[in-house]
């Protein structure tokens, strides 16, 4: 992977002001040559206009701690979809800055988790349960009710509509500890509040039990939350009954959200190699697991020495995906003794889409667009949403 400057494409963004929030209150206030085709799929495939479901993406990494304020930053940044799918495509990465962050807050604890609520805003919980929503839109802040219990990190979110978020704590199963964000129910506030469900049938251990989920279903009324756990099996939770079940003793076979695509009926969602797959969910029974129908390369290969730490993928609408992958690089410190080393994060982001291919168009390919690089140093935490 090659990183050049800054392109002549036009990539300006609107600046906004910088805001903090404290947190101490009690409200923590891609094309590719030879592109891979699959096997053509069974019945009529319709197409919706291609354009962006989603303008933004957000990542948010910690700023360290303040000692004076004996808090913890975290910094909010708000990037365009669009510099991801700029005519001008490079073959290689582009190294730029980050875009200067809309927000930050101020945590009393590191332990402080994010999501995307609502399809473009921020929530904020910390280790206490309190949270905060920040709105990029009217660049605002507001408290919002705490949560009946913390959760642990990373907690599982997936948002069901624009006005239901469903958050499950990894690690434990016991009561109070599978909530909903809702709003806009028969209350005399119309606001937001938290609702307990019941608790999963399995019983988790200390290290990161839930790998993976997904969101089945036609509508919000009728969406069903599947949970793979790391003991290999798949359980349900039917968001209208409010009741658990069990699909099967079988893993999805991909890491963390898999992102559903009414363009091709699919499931997307990155392997235990970091590779874009595409899975039907629907295919699934309770005595096999759903198989990935389309396996495809790496977007971008590293350079020597950058060590894979995670990734990520977001959905932004019609079959266009952003892919941000962060890595380790350790670099020499200047006047260090005898060769000191240190380790600094990279993050790239590329942005591909998923267009019908072969006979009919019934195929699919992966075309790679644009990518960039992005110079974290000394970040330890990061989300991207």
């Amino acid at each position: 992977m090659q990183l050049l400057p800054l392109p002549a494409c036009d990539r300006t963004e609107v600046p906004r002001p910088r805001e903090q929030i404290s947190a101490a209150a009690p409200a923590l206030a891609h094309p590719i040559p030879n592109p891979i085709q699959i096997q053509p799929r069974r019945g009529h495939l319709h197409l919706h206009a291609m354009s962006f479901g989603r303008r933004f993406i957000y990542l948010v990494v910690d700023g360290g701690c303040n000692r004076r304020r004996a808090s913890f930053a975290f910094h909010v940044h708000r990037i365009n979809a669009s510099r991801f799918f700029c005519p001008e495509q490079e073959a290689d990465v582009t190294v730029r800055d980050l875009p200067r962050p809309s927000m930050k807050f101020h945590a009393p604890s590191p332990e402080t988790d994010f999501t995307l609520l609502g399809g473009d805003m921020v929530l904020a919980a910390d280790h206490k349960g309190r949270a905060t929503i920040y709105d990029p839109v009217s660049n605002a802040v507001r408290a919002a009710p705490a949560l009946a219990q913390p959760k642990s990190l990373p907690a599982v979110s997936v948002s069901v509509g624009h006005h239901t978020l469903y958050v499950l704590d990894p690690l434990r199963s016991h009561d109070r500890c599978f909530e909903s964000l809702v709003y806009n129910k028969p209350r005399a506030d119309h606001d937001w509040h938290w609702e307990s469900l019941p608790p999963p049938p399995y019983k988790p251990t200390s290290h990161g039990f839930v790998r993976s989920y997904a969101v089945v279903g036609d509508a919000p009324a009728v969406a069903i939350i599947w949970v793979s756990t790391n003991d290999g099996a798949t359980y349900s939770f039917d968001t209208a009954r409010r009741e658990w079940g069990k699909q099967g003793d079988w893993a999805l076979p991909f890491r963390g959200l898999a992102q559903y695509v009414p363009d091709y009926n699919l499931w997307f969602a990155l392997n235990d190699a970091g590779r874009l797959c595409a899975f039907d969910l629907a295919a699934a029974t309770s005595s096999s697991s759903p198989r990935p129908r389309n396996v495809w390369p790496q977007e971008v290969k590293p350079p020597k020495g950058w060590r894979s730490l995670t990734s990520f993928l977001v959905y932004l609408g019609s079959g266009r995906f952003c892919v941000a992958r962060f890595f380790w690089k350790e670099v020499e410190i200047p006047g260090g003794y005898d060769m000191e080393k240190e380790t600094k994060t990279q993050a790239v982001f590329t942005g591909v889409e998923v267009q019908p291919f072969g006979k009919a168009g019934r195929g699919l390919r992966i075309v790679k667009h644009t990518s960039e690089c992005y110079r974290l140093d000394d970040v330890l935490q990061q989300w991207v949403l």
